[in-house]
């Protein structure tokens, strides 16, 4: 892992239970962190070096927030309607990110997701069906996605959807119906997927998603060795 740059800051979009592996490696990184939430008993506030009482939906002030501060990334581990504004943000301060804003766009809205799967011929299903679900948590590297969990057919649609959408970089969790026709997809979040699946991907596989997501938002090179399955502990 390269060395953190001294007061390297992120801007991390969420302070609950759901954003508390990501700001726990964050605080691992001896990364300057601030975190939003308009809940001030946020539980991922006492992680975060500055800590504003700001709704991560409210974009006109996260950028406010973001240029006063001079952040050198931002990130949404966990809310799907604030990846894109953590990508626009990152646009419109020059920062680095792993996904362009229409590409957050798109992986942002069901609708829209839906309707470019149809265009693409990639299977899909509505939300609410019947069927066992498979969650493939992955990692996406110059355009490869590198799935770290769920069977070689099931990831090999996850695979598609990203390619659908237009996803290159970063983590991605992706949800599957199996179906008698086949798996198909039923939502790709462009984020981190939930502490306990991240957890079980790092124990099965020995790959820190928290760790790489957060190098990601900060532009730092990835190796395609770090993506490699470990063998599972016995």
């Amino acid at each position: 892992m390269p060395p953190v740059k001294a007061n390297t800051k992120l801007l991390v979009l969420g302070a609950g239970r759901q954003q508390l592996g990501l700001l726990e490696a964050a605080h691992r990184r001896g990364l300057v962190v601030v975190a939003v939430d308009r809940d001030p008993s946020a539980p991922g506030f006492r992680l975060a070096d500055r800590r504003a009482l700001i709704s991560f939906e409210d974009e006109p002030s996260l950028h406010r927030l973001a240029e006063a501060e001079r952040i050198d990334g931002v990130i949404s581990p966990a809310n799907d309607w604030s990846v894109g504004i953590a990508a626009r943000v990152a646009q419109r301060l020059a920062l680095p990110h792993p996904l362009d804003p229409k590409t957050a766009a798109l992986a942002a809205s069901w609708l829209k997701q839906r309707e470019r799967f149809a265009e693409a011929g990639v299977p899909h299903d509505a939300w609410l069906g019947d069927g066992p679900e498979v969650t493939v948590q992955a990692f996406s590297l110059a355009g490869e996605l590198h799935a770290l969990s769920g069977p070689p057919d099931v990831a090999a649609l996850a695979a598609r959807a990203a390619r659908a959408l237009g996803i290159r970089e970063g983590p991605t969790s992706t949800r599957i119906r199996i179906t008698p026709s086949g798996p198909q997809v039923i939502e790709l979040a462009a984020r981190l997927g939930s502490p306990e699946e991240v957890e079980v991907v790092r124990v099965a596989t020995g790959v820190d998603l928290n760790a790489l997501a957060l190098r990601g938002a900060l532009g730092e090179p990835i190796d395609l060795e770090e993506l490699v399955r470990q063998p599972q502990a016995a």
